[in-house]
């Protein structure tokens, strides 16, 4: 069944107004975690639980999945980095370029400007 962009939007907006609210729960989408039937209130029940009733959702366990998923490929980001040396790369001080200094730029310099008493 193929959803538009535009309910895919409003489940997120209507999940959570934070960005990673909204991440978490199109993960939870797009990865198959939550199916949706194309009824917007369903759909939400299903997420956010029934109404005065958080815990019939799955937002809590959706939250914690994708902050379980986002640390594991970091994690694993950062051993890739250090296995290919590309961590000491990144880590390595760049030296700066010293620029010249223009004492004539055309703004007078605090030595040359006259101070009314």
């Amino acid at each position: 069944m193929g959803l538009t962009k535009n309910y895919l939007l409003k489940i997120q907006e209507n999940c959570s107004d934070q960005r990673f609210g909204q991440e978490a729960v199109e993960w939870a989408i797009v990865s198959g975690w939550i199916k949706l039937t194309g009824n917007l209130q369903t759909d939400l029940v299903t997420i956010m639980g029934e109404p005065g009733k958080p815990e019939t959702g799955k937002y809590d366990e959706i939250i914690t999945a994708y902050q379980r998923q986002c640390r594991e490929h970091g994690d694993a980001l950062v051993d890739l980095y250090h296995a290919s040396g590309l961590f000491d790369e990144i880590l390595k001080p760049v030296p700066l370029r010293r620029m010249p200094f223009a004492p004539n730029s055309g703004a007078a310099s605090h030595h040359e400007m006259e101070v009314e008493v």
